[in-house]
């Protein structure tokens, strides 16, 4: 057969082949062109916020720790972290009544860990400096309006569920050093973690503005007499508080 009969044939094999290419595509848009629109529901569709679904859905519902009305006792143990010269540890307790869900007033009693702050007492001493012979960190006495603004819900497992809550504290007080009383105030935040109706983990975190002695009187040797409560001047500074400990609704 001519080259040109071969030439002929591809050629017609080619216009097949593009004629039936057209007719696939053509029939391929005309049927989704005719495709039917499904709706759903609209409670079944998705939405931009999914809510867990719990175990015991009552319990993330209804509020479960009610504090109106009740009296709160707590122990704790807190750490003045910006001390330089004292102790910065202390043992203390709470004693507060809560008048509705929103206040509470709370009496913050601590007594100060003795001796000085043993991080830097061994520089003092490698100095000629004897704090010792300083009026004494005894204990301290606060009273605290609780502003409880928050009160959430937190569950890890789906099986139970932790109740929160968050205050800001205002307060003031005093200090006694030696028997010598030094007012200051107060004002930070507090948040409770409840393992159950009633008991719940309890850290306070405060920034404190009081009075205190100024353990330094210049000329007075180690070697002389110890100094009095009243030879020493007051100062005021800042001091950052943190307690940690149990408290109980009663």
């Amino acid at each position: 057969m001519p080259p040109e009969m071969h030439e002929k044939e591809r050629e017609k094999m080619r216009q097949l082949l593009i004629f039936f290419v057209a007719v696939v595509a053509t029939t391929l848009v005309g049927h989704f062109a005719n495709a039917e629109t499904i709706q759903f529901p609209e409670d079944e569709l998705a939405t931009e916020s999914v809510y867990p679904k719990f175990d015991r859905p009552i319990a993330v519902l209804q509020r479960n720790v009610i504090t109106a009305q009740k009296f709160e006792l707590g122990g704790y143990y807190g750490w003045n972290t910006s001390e330089p010269v004292y102790n910065q540890a202390k043992l203390g307790v709470n004693l507060g009544y809560h008048w509705s869900e929103d206040s509470a007033f709370v009496l913050n009693y601590a007594q100060w860990l003795g001796g000085l702050n043993s991080t830097y007492n061994s520089a003092y001493q490698a100095q000629g400096l004897d704090f010792s012979r300083a009026p004494k960190l005894e204990y301290s006495l606060y009273g605290n309006y609780e502003w409880k603004i928050f009160y959430g819900k937190i569950s890890f497992t789906k099986q139970s569920v932790i109740n929160l809550s968050t205050y800001p504290i205002f307060g003031a007080g005093f200090t006694s050093y030696a028997g010598k009383m030094d007012p200051g105030v107060d004002v930070g935040v507090g948040q409770k973690f409840y393992f159950s109706n009633t008991v719940s983990l309890r850290a306070d975190l405060k920034l404190q503005y009081s009075e205190a002695p100024n353990p330094f009187i210049l000329g007075v040797k180690t070697t002389q007499p110890m100094p009095q409560t009243g030879d020493f001047t007051n100062k005021w500074g800042f001091n950052t508080i943190l307690d940690v400990g149990i408290s109980v609704l009663l």
